[in-house]
């Protein structure tokens, strides 16, 4: 029997065309394709989930800073309110709703019979001077026009303690007569810018 000598050039050449290798290397490689694709569709998924699911988070980390800033900031004014409560309280008489300047009247008239004078007259106006411009929708100025007698070395305390009152009301214009009435005394004229509130529900709100 004759025998047949195979080189390894042949050997490796017969072992590429085998029917066996071809299919195990169709077989690998569909494997390899398969998994390939089951990764990617399950991973893609997954991977927009939890893109999705962060975003939330950091949202709702956002929200709940805000509102923390809320409620700090609530308490804060709570606090205020509370330690100013008796101030607040007193706003009213300092700057009246409806008009009414009894608080400011007796403390007028205190001070003026303190330093040595006396009201003759007394009226309330609309503010038309030039020496303020509002710029409150709320707090309006009017004009308070007193006139008295007395003498002329005290009206500096008097305009002083005036304007030292609580309703913080401002000098504008002083007028006087230089003649002195048979009691010795001058007459003088005190234009005075106070406030009000433009609205009478405004402490009821």
């Amino acid at each position: 029997m004759e025998e047949k000598n195979i080189n390894t050039v042949e050997y490796i050449k017969m072992v590429k065309e085998s029917p066996e290798k071809k299919k195990a290397y169709i077989y690998l490689g569909f494997t390899i394709l398969i998994t390939a694709l089951l990764i990617v569709f399950a991973l893609r998924p997954t991977i927009t989930v939890i893109t999705r699911i962060n975003k939330e988070l950091k949202e709702k980390n956002a929200l709940t800073k805000s509102l923390e800033n809320k409620i700090s900031t609530l308490s804060a004014l709570e606090q205020q309110y509370a330690e100013n409560k008796k101030e607040l309280g007193n706003l009213e008489l300092i700057f009246p709703a409806d008009g009414n300047f009894s608080l400011l009247m007796s403390n007028i008239d205190s001070v003026v019979s303190r330093n040595g004078f006396a009201l003759s007259s007394i009226n309330f106006d609309d503010y038309k001077g030039e020496l303020f411009s509002s710029n409150t929708t709320v707090l309006q100025p009017k004009t308070l026009r007193i006139g008295l007698k007395g003498k002329e070395v005290n009206l500096v305390n008097l305009l002083r303690d005036l304007e030292a009152l609580p309703m913080y009301p401002v000098i504008e214009t002083v007028s006087f007569s230089t003649q002195k009435g048979q009691d010795g005394l001058q007459s003088f004229s005190i234009s005075i810018r106070v406030y009000d509130i433009d609205n009478d529900k405004f402490y009821k709100q």
